[in-house]
């Protein structure tokens, strides 16, 4: 009797099922924010070896490359990187989970401000403290694959890019990540 009176309950008043008492299991969320979870949780960092091809860099600084293994960096869930090296320049690029604010606090870089818009200023762009030749310059994108960044460095005495002199190295990367951007990452978070 009791169990007539439980299932009299679920069915409605005209004899059907209640389907408004139902329920369905929940829908999956979308992921969000990658940045928000546990570093443990997090996707995989962009692997700058394995998603930049040496024709975009060598397209970008004018002239071959060849990899650099003292530049290179494996240590997945916190650091990737990949360096390619010619006798101008060395151009860096790594990803890892370091967040705006931890290279905003950064004493080793400081910010530039008046560098042209790359790619819509996306990221951050930034130089390191000390650099009184204007010699290295770095631009970060904060996307769901990590913060990725490139970095190049003119590495001549006479600051030798694509065979002009003097050049600064944030107005060579401007030049040199032309070809590197269809392989960053999308998003900026």
């Amino acid at each position: 009797m009791a169990a007539g009176v439980v299932l009299s309950g679920c069915a409605s008043a005209d004899g059907g099922e209640d389907k408004s008492t139902t329920t369905s299991p929940a829908a999956a969320e979308e992921p969000g924010n990658p940045w928000d979870l546990p570093i443990e949780q997090r996707p995989a960092l962009f692997d700058p070896c394995a998603e930049i091809p040496i024709e975009a860099i060598e397209e970008g600084v004018g002239k071959a490359v060849e990899l650099s293994e003292s530049l290179t960096r494996h240590r997945p869930g916190r650091l990737m990187g990949c360096g390619w090296i010619n006798e101008e320049v060395h151009v860096t690029a790594a990803s890892s989970w370091k967040s705006r604010s931890d290279y905003m606090a950064d004493q080793s870089l400081v910010r530039v401000t008046d560098s042209r818009a790359v790619q819509d200023d996306r990221g951050l762009r930034m130089v390191e403290s000390g650099d009184q030749t204007d010699s290295t310059c770095l631009q970060l994108f904060f996307t769901e694959s990590g913060a990725v960044w490139i970095k190049l460095d003119i590495v001549t005495g006479l600051g030798s890019f694509r065979g002009a002199k003097f050049v600064k190295a944030c107005d060579a990367l401007d030049e040199a990540i032309v070809p590197i951007m269809p392989y960053i990452p999308e998003g900026d978070i």
